[in-house]
């Protein structure tokens, strides 16, 4: 028998005065409940007419928050997204002005100081630390000139960020090429880009999202091609320079009225790093192991472009150029492993490989999914599909709802994520309201006579992303604020990141296969050379994202009042990474991770990874698909979601200390 979802999933039939409406009735309810707290007398402060509303009131308006704001990034309606970002500037505003109101703070920590912690339900007490924390980060043991001050900042800072990101998201530059300047690129490729005329010369319309993007330097044999289009992407956006810088210089303000040495030192705090020293260590530590091994794979790329030069009979300029690594990593890739992702995208087509990939987190999690018919399902564009997922293993109950928005069109977030739009959490009756997240990518569009067919990064990336959808739906905290991913920042990439690995796992590679046109699996000589080039230019790949964590890093603990973003990054960029960036570009004004919360906090992709590696090569390497340590996973890992602390759930899970040991030997080529 069918089983009925106990509760109907999101109406997205919404116009831009619900969505002004939504926020208006948050703010007002929200107000109503700290109006009320802060007017308590002493003698009436108490669990039930503090702790009780405060979380009744996160617990009911976080999605209705988080929904609101999503819009912005993904309704296809400009209304409706103007109004999403009007919508995320009030509330951050006014949430801006509820987090440093006094009076609220002094009847909190006033009852948070007469009482004992160690006697309240974990939860309960972790949500008063973590309230407490957060006064005294918002600075309200401050003065009131100090706090006014700090307050005027936040709101500056806010506005600035969400500037910068609607800037990225809504980027929609583009570049022409003639066909032969386009050689190497497929026909089914050039016959789905938008053309014009041009002098009277047919032109091709490349965009800066990463459909085309890819491709490009990947395939393109013209090198002038290859550099102008990466100069482009890499120039994007320049109205955000100013933004960044202003940015910086806000946070460096707030830090300093803080107490805090740096923006980074006020951000590690909260994090498993806990301090800035220990980033650096870090992340200087790998940077110098990998430099050696960065310059050996450059050679190896110098010497496939010198040879290819000869060839063509082009001048070689003696670099491998930042519009250089894709196309002779490919290239590499085909010549030493026969690695050629055009045939492997051939045995991944997007609608068998999501339903397989479903059905690999359904056992190993022990998970259950059931797509919503089209005619059933409200969504926000036709492309977007919708999934039940059930419980198959405990009480056969909801788990909650899962959306999949997987190709790219104007103004929709330009890159891959997980959208929250619904945390869960325990309601006072006792029943719990079930999570709902959506994916988001951008992968190619199928046409009228191939299917949309995915390279094996873009496998990886289906793969990882889902992971944090299947983070929020395996949740299950008694408060939205610890539900899902609310881990810490430097944490929550790892688990999504462990899941990586299924996909450079023999057996999960031949169950996800499915050739577009026979139906055969991948061949066995197929996977074995996918796995052999797992770590083909790790070095450079990694000293990439070692750059990036340290530029972060960086512009966040510099006091120079004057500090030059675009020369730090181009700088950087070279030392770091070793490969240049082009030619008056400014790579940093399309940098939406720093913007969009994970300032001060990039170095959280290789960190994780550590964390990741050893969850995977500890528990999961002698059986990737087990369901018995699959439900260990979810039961120490994703279940707990921010109610216990990172490294806590990490022990939890593998039984001890957590160590580096997996890491280095997963890695050990580039060591």
């Amino acid at each position: 028998m069918t089983r009925v979802a106990p509760q109907p999933a999101l109406d997205f039939s919404i116009t831009d005065d619900q969505v002004a409406n939504i926020i208006a009735s948050v703010i007002e309810e929200e107000l109503a409940t700290n109006n009320a707290i802060a007017a308590l007398k002493p003698e009436e402060q108490t669990y039930e007419t503090i702790v009780v509303p405060l979380a009744r009131i996160e617990n009911n308006l976080s999605g209705k928050i988080q929904l609101a704001s999503s819009l912005s990034q993904i309704s296809p309606d400009a209304v409706v997204r103007e109004a999403s970002v009007e919508a995320e500037k009030k509330y951050e505003e006014f949430s801006i002005e509820q987090t440093m109101r006094h009076d609220l703070y002094e009847v909190i920590q006033e009852f948070i100081n007469k009482t004992d912690l160690s006697t309240l339900d974990h939860e309960d007490a972790r949500m008063l630390k973590k309230m407490e924390t957060s006064f005294r980060r918002n600075g309200l043991h401050l003065s009131q000139e100090k706090r006014d001050e700090f307050k005027e900042l936040r709101k500056r800072l806010s506005e600035v960020c969400i500037e910068y990101m609607k800037n990225w998201s809504r980027e929609s530059s583009s570049i022409t090429f003639t066909k032969d300047e386009l050689e190497g690129l497929d026909d089914d490729f050039i016959g789905g880009l938008d053309t014009r005329e041009e002098d009277g010369v047919k032109k091709y319309v490349l965009t800066m999202k990463y459909p085309d993007v890819r491709p490009l330097l990947k395939l393109c044999k013209n090198e002038n091609t290859r550099k102008v289009h990466m100069t482009a992407f890499e120039s994007r956006n320049r109205e955000n320079v100013a933004l960044l810088d202003e940015a910086v210089k806000i946070r460096r303000e707030c830090a300093k009225i803080l107490g805090y040495k740096s923006h980074a030192a006020y951000v590690l705090e909260v994090k498993m790093a806990k301090s800035v020293e220990s980033v650096r260590n870090f992340v200087d530590d790998l940077a110098t192991r990998l430099k050696e091994a960065g310059i050996k794979e450059i050679e190896i790329l110098k010497n496939l472009k010198e040879e290819e030069k000869a060839l063509r009979n082009e001048p070689f300029d003696g670099k491998i150029n930042s519009w250089d690594t894709s196309y002779y990593e490919r290239i590499l890739l085909e010549k030493k492993y026969s690695v050629d992702q055009e045939q492997i995208k051939k045995y991944f087509s997007l609608e068998p490989t999501i339903q397989k990939m479903l059905e690999i987190y359904a056992k190993v999690l022990g998970l259950r999914f059931v797509k919503v018919p089209s005619d059933k399902a409200v969504v926000w564009h036709e492309d977007v599909q919708l999934f039940e997922c059930w419980d198959d293993v405990e009480d056969k109950s909801f788990s909650g709802y899962m959306y999949l928005d997987l190709f790219p069109r104007d103004s929709k977030y330009p890159h891959a994520a997980c959208f929250p739009f619904q945390p869960s959490y325990i309601k006072e009756d006792g029943e719990r309201v079930a999570p709902i997240a959506a994916m988001v990518a951008n992968f190619t569009k199928p046409t009228a006579d191939k299917p949309s067919l995915l390279k094996h990064e873009e496998v990886v990336t289906l793969f990882h992303e889902l992971g944090h959808v299947m983070h929020h739906l395996c949740s299950r905290t008694k408060y939205a604020r610890f539900h899902g991913t609310s881990v810490e920042g430097d944490f929550v990439e790892a688990p999504s990141q462990m899941l990586e690995n299924w996909c450079y796992d023999s057996k999960s590679l031949k169950y996800l296969s499915s050739h577009f046109e026979t139906g055969e699996p991948i061949s066995d000589e197929m996977i074995d050379l996918i796995i052999k080039s797992k770590n083909v230019n790790a070095a450079i790949s990694n000293l990439r994202q070692l750059f990036f964590g340290i530029f972060d890093m960086e512009l966040h603990t510099s006091d120079d009042e004057n500090l030059d973003s675009n020369k730090l990054y181009n700088d950087l960029r070279e030392k770091v990474s070793l490969i240049a960036a082009p030619e008056g570009s400014c790579g940093q004004a399309a940098f939406g991770h720093i913007m969009g919360g994970y300032d001060a906090g990039y170095y959280g992709y290789m960190w994780s990874k550590v964390f990741s590696s050893d969850m995977f090569y500890s528990k999961f390497e002698e059986n990737t698909l087990s369901p018995e340590v699959g439900y260990s996973y979810r039961k120490c890992i994703l279940e707990k979601g921010s109610s216990k602390d990172g490294m806590d759930l990490l022990k939890d899970f593998l039984g001890r200390e957590p160590s580096s040991d997996a890491f280095m030997r997963e890695n050990i080529g580039i060591n």
